[in-house]
């Protein structure tokens, strides 16, 4: 199915910008694809394959977004971050409990780092990348980017998984007991815990320095970052998977992982502008440093890139169609 077949166009009356969306490639991966993430410069992304027991390496600039790289990790990775200055992933080994450094100058692994705890998953490293959060039970184990070593634990919520980090604070999703945590990664302290009751779990987290939007099941939960309180919510497809907000805040990426496909949302409206099916069970999503590419990771063992562009279409209620010429 090509791109253009795939295209969906974003518009919403009274929104702005218009926004088309579009499948620009599919990517083989390892074995069982869990989380992704993108370099600071936006030319490579780093798929933790959960199977495989390895991270590929995406070459992101190209069409076809090959793997250039394949390198062995510790036992089922999951969570995988890289730090503001692109020079270090991590990846977290859930089986393991250990946590990979690996250089992104040679691509290789450079140490381990112990995680004690349950089930660690999660991981996001702090805006100033001095620091990188990995929840375990009831804490966060703190790693000192410097050392790699564990510095600090803060106490959490119950059964803490997924992280998101904007420009000074760590949200983190306690599926436990239906909160957040919210921790200060100036000073690593918690300073508030904000309820998202639901009929689901939260999970999937993720913020600018303006909202910060939790999947909780068939729902959304937005929070306010000045007031750490929830200023809305709504309902979105399907009740498992992953979540992403492009650094404009603009766009919301949702999984909807039963559907096999990624509802596109208007933060502005919250209304849903898109729905792009890729195919497969869907999992995780992140995007890239500029906004306009989203990156999908999928049960077909594949990752795809969906393109974010604007447009010149014009519009009929939610049809659009292309003007010839422009």
């Amino acid at each position: 199915m090509t791109a253009a077949t795939l295209a969906l166009v974003a518009t919403t009356a009274g929104a702005a910008p218009a926004y088309t969306f579009a499948v620009a490639a599919t990517t083989p991966v390892g074995a069982a694809p869990a989380q992704i993430a993108v370099s600071p410069d936006g030319a490579a992304a780093y798929v933790s394959n959960a199977g495989g027991n390895s991270v590929s390496v995406v070459d992101t600039t190209t069409t076809t977004a090959a793997v250039t790289s394949t390198i062995p990790v510790g036992e089922a990775p999951s969570g995988i971050a890289v730090t503001p200055n692109g020079s270090t992933v991590y990846a977290v080994n859930a089986t393991s409990k250990t946590v990979s450094v690996i250089e992104t100058a040679t691509n290789t692994v450079t140490g381990s780092i112990p995680i004690t705890g349950v089930l660690p998953y999660g991981i996001s490293v702090s805006a100033d990348g001095a620091h990188a959060y990995v929840p375990t039970g009831d804490a966060i184990s703190v790693i000192d980017t410097a050392t790699n070593t564990i510095s600090a634990t803060i106490p959490v919520g119950s059964f803490p998984i997924l992280t998101a980090t904007n420009s000074t604070h760590l949200y983190v999703t306690n599926t436990g007991d239906y909160t957040v945590s919210v921790i200060d990664t100036r000073a690593n302290t918690v300073v508030a815990t904000i309820p998202v009751t639901a009929a689901g779990r939260p999970a999937a987290v993720t913020a600018t320095d303006q909202a910060v939007y939790v999947r909780s099941g068939a729902e959304v939960f937005v929070i306010d970052a000045a007031t750490n309180t929830v200023s809305k919510s709504f309902p979105v497809k399907g009740t498992l998977g992953g979540a992403a907000v492009t650094g404009d805040g603009n766009t919301l990426y949702v999984i909807d992982s039963e559907g096999g496909a990624v509802a596109v949302f208007d933060t502005a409206t919250n209304t849903e502008i898109a729905y792009v099916p890729v195919g497969a069970i869907t999992g995780g999503v992140t995007v890239s440093p500029d906004g306009n590419k989203a990156y999908v990771t999928s049960s077909d063992n594949t990752v795809t890139t969906i393109t974010r562009s604007g447009t010149t279409d014009a519009c009929t209620g939610s049809l659009c169609l292309s003007i010839p010429g422009r």
